[in-house]
């Protein structure tokens, strides 16, 4: 999991746009049945991860934060809006 500490907000302003993935970040979508749910799974930095997670929960989404990266996870979508 993501440190919650205040360490965390000093990394955004740190951002390295060449740093290596290290969290995976799984998203859950419900749909209108439970075989309609939907899960999607990104990599991210440390700090899109906060980022992106903070936004996400704040929507009312479902997501979860590893560092479960493996071969072949794409990259977080517009992971610049995200810090």
């Amino acid at each position: 999991m993501i440190r919650t500490d205040e360490n965390i907000a000093a990394t955004q302003r740190h951002l390295d746009p060449n740093e290596i993935p290290t969290r995976r970040i799984t998203v859950y979508f419900d749909g209108p049945t439970p075989q309609d749910a939907l899960v999607l799974q990104y990599a991210a930095t440390q700090a899109e991860a906060w980022e992106f997670t903070s936004a996400a929960v704040a929507a009312g989404l479902l997501v979860t934060v590893d560092g479960r990266v493996g071969p072949g996870l794409r990259r977080l979508p517009c992971s610049s809006l995200w810090h």
